[in-house]
C-alpha cells in the first residue's frame, strides 16, 4: 500500500534501531553519503524538518512526529523503502529521484538490521559543483541526428525534433500568415499589427518575407519597450520605495530608458551586465554608466530603516543588512539565476553555496547606498561640450590677454621687482624659526556653503579696547587629509574694528572685497592699522566669497593673530556667523597660539621680529608693484580680461546648472563597510571578517577580489561585473539564453528561470539551451541575434491547435510539438486596447505617466480611483512608462496578473478569473477605450456594415465571417457601435495571443 508523505517524513528511521554487531560498512559507504547528500540537509539542526533529525542515532530514537519510519529487518514494511522506491517517489523532493543502487542499498540496509554505528553523526554535504548540470563547462554541443530533416528551419529545431522522435510525438503543422504577424507583433512589440502590415505580409510573395519581418521588428524602437518590460520585471523596478512610507521616486525613469535604449541599441550583453553593476566606474565620462546603477537601485528600499532609524542601533544595522541583502539578491538572480540569498543564515542547504561566499558577495556592495545622482542626458550632455568648447576658446584668449599685461613694464616696475627681490633674499638669508610644538589643531572652519558669493564671519573679542599694532592671518593648512596651503582663504574679504560686537559703526582697516585676492599660501596675511585706527575692543574678518572646495565654498583661517603694543594680545572670546566644531577644527581654535602646523613664533625673538617686518615689506612691496602694474595696463587688455572672467564664471554656472537638472535614483557611493559573517545571520553575532568576493563554485574564475586589488568601494563593484561578464561564467550566458526562450515560449526551457540550482527544474533540453548560450557568445553576444534564431526556427512557427493523442502524452507541451498558446499580458492587453481604439500615444522616454491622485504626506496617498487623472491624455501613453507605485497597485493591471514591484518576478502568474473578466467588460478605461473605437470606426466610415469589417480587421486583424458580421452589426444597432466594440476587445480571440 502506497505510505503517505508526512508518514515518511515523520517516521523516517525513528523505528528501533539495531544494536547489534552487525557489519557497518555497507552504512558506512553507501547508506550513509546518501543521506548526508540527500537528506540531513534539511533533517537535522535544532529544527530538523517534522521534528525527525536524522544526524544521529539519538534523534533517530527520538523519532519524528509519526511514528517508525524503518522496521529492521523488513524492508517491505518501512516507509522509508516504500517513499524512495515509490512511481513517482515521493522523496527526495529536489534534485531528482535517487539512482537504483542508492534504493538498493538502503533496502538492504534495512534487511540487514538498519545498524546505525555507534558514536556516528552525519554531517550535511554542499553537493559538487561539477556534478550539476548548471556549473557544467559550456562546450557548443553536437546536432542530434533526426529522421525528419525536412522540417529543420534552424539548428534549433534539430533538438527539438530530436526529443520529439524520441518521446513519439511529431511538431505541429506551421500557422498561418495572419497568426504569425500577430504572434511576432506581439512576442516583439508587445502590440498588434495594423490591419495594412497585416495584409502586406500576407500577400508578399517573396520567400523571405518572414525573416525581412522579423528584421523590421527587431529594428523597430518597439522593441525595446516590449522586452524592456521583461527585463524590469525581473529587476523588479518601481518609482516609489515600498515598505509602510512609500515614498515618491521621481528620478527612478532614467534607468527604464536606459534599459529600452540598451536593448534597442542591441548592447552586447556583458557591457549591458558591466554597465548596470559598475558602469559609473568603468564608463565615467559616459551619462549611461551612472543611469545603469539604477539596476542596484531597483528594488524597495526603508524609509524608515534607512532615514528615522537612530544611528548605532541593531535595528539600523538589520536595514542596511536586508538593503545590502536585495542589491546581492537581485544582482546573482538576474544575471546567474541562483538563489545566493539562501545562504544568509548557514551553508546553502541544495546549492554548493557556503555562507562566506554570501557575505563576501555582501562585501561588494558594502560600500552602496540608493539616491540621487547628477547626470548628464543626451541634449545636456550635447550642451556642456558646446559650453566647454566655449571655455577652451575663452581660456585660450584669457591667457593671451594676461600674456600681454604680464608683458607691460617700465623703470617704476623694474625698480619695484628689484625690491621684492632684495626682500625675498633678507628674508631667505634670515634663520629659521626655532624648533616648536606641532600643532593640535587647524583652525577655524565656516559653515559649508552650495554658492561662493556667501557672506561668512569671525570675530575676536580683546576684552577692552586696546591699541592695534598689527593683525596677522594665517592661512589654514589642514594636518588630517591631503596638504592644501591657503586652505578656506576668503577669495574676497574685508577686516573691521569696532567697540560693540554688532559692528554697527565699522573702522575698515583692509578691504578686499572689489576683486578676487590671489590666495596666500603658505605666507600670513599682514595688516597695519593707519596711526588713528588702531584702538579697538573688537576685530571682525568677513569673508564675502568664499573659497571653493570641492563642489562647495568656506572660509578658514589657520590662526588670526593681534599684536598690541609689541605684544600678542589676549582674546577673550571667539564668535562667528557659523562654524564646523569637530576634529581639529573650531571657533576657540582660531587664537590658540598654533598656526595648523606649530606653535607661532615668540615676538620677544629679535629675529622673529626681523622677520615680521621683512614680511610686511614683502606684502607691501608687492601690492605696490601689483597696483603700479595694473594701472599700467592697456585699458581694452584690462577690460578683456574682466569680461572673460566673468564670461567663463557665467559658462561655469551654465554647467552646474545642467548637472542639477539631470538627476537619476541610482548608485552612491561611498566608505565600504567592515563585513562580517554572522552567525545564523544575526547582526548581533559577528563572525569573521570577510572582503568581497562571489562565488567559489565556478570552475575558471577567481572568486577572492581582495586578491586582486578590489579594495575602494568602486574597485569592488568592478571586479563583480567583470567576474559575472566573463566568458568563462557558464551561468551568465545559460542564464539569459533561457531567459530569452521563456520570453517567446511563455516557459523557459528552465522553468525556474531564477533558480538553475539542485531546488529548481532541470533544463527540459539541455543541449538546446548550451547551443543557445554558445551562439549568443559566438555571435558578438547580441540579444537580437538570437531572438532572430528563436522566432525564424519551425518550432517557433507552429500551430498552437490542439491534438488529442499528443496532449495525452505530453499535457503541459513540455517537448514543444506544437506552440504555446498565451495569453497577452497586462501591458499587452493595455496597450492592444489603446492602439486599436487609435488612442496611443507612442512618445518614448521621460517620466512616467501618472494614473492616480497624489498627495504627499507622511505616508503618502496614491488614489487611482480619481477619474482627473485617470481620463488625463497623458495615461495614454505605452504601460511600460507607467510610474508605478509598490504599495497601491494599479487595479485594472493587477488584475491581469500585472507583475508585482516588490520582488523580483521571473516568471509572471498567467490565470484566468472571473475578476479579470469583469474587469475587461466594466473597468473605466475598457468603457472609455470602446468608446473611442467606435469614434474611430465612425470616422472611417458611414457604412454600419463596414465599420463592422473595419471593426475585426483592427481588433483581430481578420475579415469577419458572414455569421459574425450579421451577429455584431445587429447588436451594434440594437446597443451601440461602443458596445459591439467591447464586445470584440472581451473576445478569447483578442485577449490571447493565438
Amino acid at each position: 500500500m502506497k505510505k503517505c508523505l508526512v508518514a515518511f517524513l515523520g517516521g523516517l528511521l525513528a523505528g528501533p534501531v539495531a544494536a547489534i554487531g552487525a557489519d557497518d560498512r555497507l552504512f558506512r559507504e553507501q547508506v550513509a553519503p546518501m543521506l548526508e547528500a540527500r537528506c540531513v540537509g534539511c533533517h537535522s539542526g535544532p529544527s530538523p524538518k517534522a521534528k525527525l533529525s536524522l544526524a544521529t542515532a539519538k534523534g533517530l530514537e527520538a523519532g519524528g512526529e509519526s511514528g517508525a519510519a524503518v522496521v529492521p529487518g523488513r524492508p517491505e514494511e518501512s516507509l522509508l523503502l516504500d517513499s524512495i522506491s515509490g512511481e513517482p517517489p515521493e522523496m527526495p523532493k529536489t534534485g531528482g529521484p535517487l539512482e537504483p543502487a542508492q534504493v538498493a542499498s538502503v533496502r538492504a540496509w534495512i534487511a540487514q538490521g538498519a545498524h546505525w554505528p555507534e558514536g556516528l553523526t552525519l554531517q550535511a554535504r554542499r553537493p559538487e559543483a561539477g556534478a550539476w548540470w548548471a556549473f557544467r563547462p559550456l562546450v557548443r554541443p553536437k546536432l542530434p541526428m533526426i529522421v525528419r530533416q525536412d522540417w529543420l528551419r534552424t539548428p534549433i529545431d534539430a533538438f527539438i525534433l530530436s526529443r520529439l522522435e524520441e518521446k513519439g510525438l511529431v511538431p505541429s503543422p506551421e500557422a498561418d500568415r495572419r497568426t504569425l504577424i500577430r504572434r511576432l507583433t506581439f512576442d516583439l512589440h508587445g502590440l498588434p499589427p495594423t490591419p495594412q502590415e497585416a495584409d502586406d505580409f500576407v500577400g508578399d510573395p517573396r520567400p523571405d518575407a518572414y525573416e525581412r519581418l522579423v528584421d523590421r521588428l527587431l529594428a523597430s524602437p518597439r522593441y525595446g519597450e516590449r522586452w524592456g518590460r521583461h527585463w524590469l520585471d525581473v529587476v523588479h523596478y518601481g518609482d516609489t520605495h515600498g515598505y509602510d512610507k512609500d515614498k515618491r521616486r521621481d528620478h527612478a525613469w532614467p534607468y527604464r530608458d536606459y534599459v529600452i535604449q540598451s536593448l534597442n541599441d542591441d548592447v552586447p550583453y556583458a557591457r549591458f551586465i558591466q554597465e548596470q553593476i559598475a558602469g559609473d566606474v568603468l564608463w565615467p565620462g559616459d551619462p549611461r554608466g551612472v543611469i545603469a546603477t539604477g539596476f542596484v537601485a531597483a528594488g524597495p528600499w526603508d524609509f524608515v530603516g534607512h532615514i528615522e532609524l537612530r544611528e548605532g542601533t541593531v535595528d539600523k544595522e538589520k536595514a542596511r543588512l536586508n538593503d545590502r541583502d536585495d542589491m546581492l539578491a537581485s544582482t546573482m538572480s538576474t544575471f546567474q539565476s541562483l538563489t545566493v540569498h539562501c545562504a544568509r543564515c548557514h551553508d546553502h542547504k541544495f546549492d554548493p553555496i557556503p555562507q562566506k561566499d554570501y557575505y563576501r558577495l555582501q562585501a561588494v556592495f558594502a560600500g552602496v547606498e540608493r539616491g540621487e545622482r547628477p547626470f548628464l542626458g543626451r541634449e545636456s550632455a550635447a550642451k556642456r561640450a558646446a559650453i566647454e568648447a566655449s571655455k577652451e576658446d575663452l581660456t585660450a584668449r584669457l591667457a593671451s590677454l594676461k600674456a600681454k599685461a604680464d608683458a607691460t613694464t617700465s623703470p617704476e616696475l623694474v625698480q619695484l621687482d628689484d625690491e621684492l627681490g632684495m626682500l625675498r633674499g633678507q628674508l631667505a638669508a634670515l634663520p629659521g624659526p626655532k624648533s616648536s610644538a606641532l600643532s593640535p589643531s587647524n583652525g577655524y572652519h565656516s559653515g559649508i556653503a552650495p554658492t561662493p558669493d556667501v557672506v561668512k564671519w569671525v570675530q575676536v573679542d580683546l576684552g577692552r579696547a586696546v591699541p592695534i599694532d598689527e593683525v596677522r592671518l594665517f592661512p589654514a593648512r589642514p594636518t588630517d587629509f591631503a596638504d592644501t596651503p591657503g586652505f578656506g582663504f576668503p577669495v574676497r574679504f574685508r577686516v573691521e574694528l569696532a567697540d560693540e560686537p554688532t559692528f554697527a559703526r565699522p573702522v575698515v582697516i583692509v578691504d578686499q572685497s572689489m576683486a578676487d585676492f590671489t590666495n596666500p599660501g603658505l605666507v600670513p596675511y599682514l595688516v597695519r592699522p593707519r596711526p588713528g585706527q588702531a584702538s579697538a575692543r573688537f576685530l571682525r574678518v568677513t569673508a564675502s566669497r568664499l573659497w571653493k572646495r570641492t563642489d562647495d565654498y568656506v572660509f578658514a583661517l589657520g590662526e588670526l593673530d593681534v599684536i598690541s603694543e609689541g605684544r600678542r594680545a589676549s582674546v577673550a572670546a571667539v564668535t562667528a556667523l557659523d562654524s564646523i566644531e569637530a576634529g581639529r577644527w573650531g571657533r576657540a581654535r582660531l587664537v590658540d597660539g598654533f598656526n595648523s602646523r606649530t606653535s607661532l613664533e615668540d615676538l620677544a625673538d629679535p629675529v622673529a621680529r626681523e622677520r615680521l617686518a621683512l614680511q610686511y615689506q614683502l606684502q607691501e612691496t608687492r601690492s605696490r608693484y601689483e597696483a603700479l602694474k595694473e594701472s599700467q595696463v592697456d585699458t581694452g587688455i584690462r577690460d578683456g580680461i574682466d569680461r572673460t572672467v566673468t564670461e567663463l564664471s557665467a559658462l561655469d554656472g551654465q554647467v552646474k546648472a545642467l548637472l542639477a537638472a539631470d538627476q537619476v535614483y541610482a548608485v552612491v557611493a561611498r566608505t565600504p563597510r567592515t563585513i562580517h559573517l554572522l552567525n545564523r545571520g544575526d547582526v548581533e553575532q559577528p563572525g569573521e571578517v570577510l572582503g568581497p568576493g562571489a562565488l567559489s563554485c565556478l570552475a575558471g574564475l577567481d572568486s577572492d577580489f581582495s586578491a586582486t586589488g578590489a579594495k575602494d568601494e568602486g574597485a569592488r563593484r568592478v571586479a563583480l561585473a567583470e567576474w559575472i561578464g566573463n566568458v568563462r561564467n557558464v551561468l551568465t550566458w545559460r542564464s539569459i539564453a533561457n531567459r530569452l526562450w521563456h520570453g517567446h515560449f511563455g516557459r523557459g526551457l528552465v522553468d525556474t528561470p531564477n533558480d538553475f540550482g539542485r531546488n529548481g527544474s532541470t533544463p527540459s533540453h539541455p543541449e538546446l539551451l548550451d547551443w543557445l548560450a554558445t551562439e549568443l557568445l559566438d555571435n558578438g553576444q547580441s540579444l537580437k541575434g538570437l531572438h532572430r534564431a528563436i522566432v525564424c526556427s519551425a518550432t517557433y512557427r507552429q500551430s498552437s491547435r490542439h491534438e488529442p493523442n499528443a496532449a495525452a502524452q505530453d499535457g503541459d507541451n513540455r517537448w514543444l510539438w506544437r506552440m504555446n498558446r498565451t495569453k497577452l499580458d497586462a501591458e499587452s492587453l493595455r496597450d492592444g486596447v489603446l492602439a486599436v481604439s487609435g488612442t496611443l500615444d507612442s512618445k518614448m522616454g521621460g517620466p512616467g505617466f501618472e494614473p492616480f491622485r497624489f498627495k504627499d504626506d507622511h505616508s503618502p496617498i496614491y488614489d487611482h480611483g480619481d477619474p482627473a487623472r485617470t481620463d488625463s491624455p497623458e495615461t495614454r501613453r505605452r504601460t511600460v512608462y507607467r510610474f508605478i507605485v509598490r504599495s497601491v497597485p494599479h487595479p485594472f493591471l493587477e488584475s491581469l496578473d500585472c507583475a508585482d514591484p516588490n520582488i523580483n518576478t521571473p516568471v509572471r502568474a498567467a490565470t484566468i478569473s472571473p475578476l479579470q473578466a469583469l474587469a475587461l467588460l466594466n473597468d473605466r478605461f475598457m468603457i472609455q477605450q470602446s468608446r473611442a473605437f467606435a469614434h474611430r470606426l465612425e470616422a472611417l466610415s458611414d457604412d454600419p456594415v463596414r465599420r463592422i469589417d473595419e471593426a475585426y480587421h483592427l481588433a483581430l486583424g481578420r475579415p469577419p465571417r458572414l455569421e459574425e458580421r450579421e451577429v455584431l452589426a445587429a447588436f451594434a444597432t440594437k446597443h451601440g457601435l461602443a458596445n459591439a466594440c467591447r464586445l470584440l476587445l472581451n473576445t478569447n480571440e483578442f485577449v490571447f495571443v493565438d
